[in-house]
Formats: C-alpha cells, structure tokens, sequence
C-alpha cells in the first residue's frame, strides 16, 4: 500500500513540476515579448523626434538663405528639396509609431507635435513651441516605457 501512495505523490510532484514549469515559461514569454513592445514604441518614438528635429532644422536652414543676400536660386531648391525629404521622414516615423501602439492618448500627441512642427513652417506654430510639444511627447514616453532600475553600483 506505501508502495501505492510513493507512485501517487510521485505522479503527482511531477505534475505540479511541469505545471510550474509551463507557467513561469508562459509569464516568462509574456514578459518578453511586453519588453519588446516596449523597445520597439521606445525605438518609434526616438524616430519621430529625431526626424521632428531634424525637420525644424531644415526649415530653418531655408529661412536663413532666404533670407541671405548672396543665396542663389539652386540653393534655395536644393534646401527646399532636403525640407520636403526631412518633412517625408516625419511622415514615415509617424507611421511606424501608429504601428508600435494603440494607445490613443499618446498618438494624439504625436500628431500635435508634428502639426507643430509643420505649423513651423507656415508660421502658425514657433520654432519653440514645436519642441515644447515635442518634449511632451517624448516626456510621455518616457513615462510608458520606464528604463529597468539598475542597481546604485552601476
């Protein structure tokens, strides 16, 4: 009869073992592939305000040789040309960022920050105010995907 309930408990411990195992290999997964959204809103999110950035930059770079006395018609194309490339970049890292997260909130920002990027150009939006909602934007991000906590002797 011992002999009996040694099998059972023995059954029964390997059942409860490849339970256990199957759960944490299943939060292990989950966990993972969270991180991995995480990077990829992260990596998006880096894109647009990189591209955001660059795009002012540009804008700016047309205004001043318009506004330059020795400044030749070519270099006005070519820098119009290079704006409208940098205003194609803002509109690829918007895609990709609709296609790293639902999160409503936050693509609503995005979108604000690149109006006022593009509001830069006609005018309707500073250059300051640009970066203000672009700050905010990426100060949300931030708040979305917070950095693992390293330990204080790192």
């Amino acid at each position: 009869m011992s002999g009996m309930w040694a099998s059972v408990v023995a059954v029964a411990g390997t059942l409860l073992g490849a339970l256990t195992t199957g759960l944490l290999q299943r939060w292990i997964s989950v966990r993972a592939e969270r991180e991995a959204g995480l990077q990829r809103l992260r990596e998006a999110a880096i894109m647009l305000a990189d591209a955001l950035t660059d795009y002012r930059g540009r804008l700016y770079w047309e205004t001043s040789l318009r506004s330059a006395a020795e400044t030749t018609s070519e270099q006005e194309r070519e820098a119009k040309k290079e704006s409208w490339a940098a205003r194609s970049q803002v509109n690829y890292a918007m895609n990709r960022l609709r296609l790293s997260t639902r999160d409503g909130d936050l693509l609503e920002l995005a979108t604000a920050a690149r109006d006022a990027t593009f509001g830069v150009q006609t005018e309707t939006c500073t250059p300051h105010e640009a970066r203000e909602q672009q700050h905010v934007f990426l100060a949300t991000v931030a708040a979305l995907t917070p950095q693992p906590v390293r330990s204080a002797d790192n």
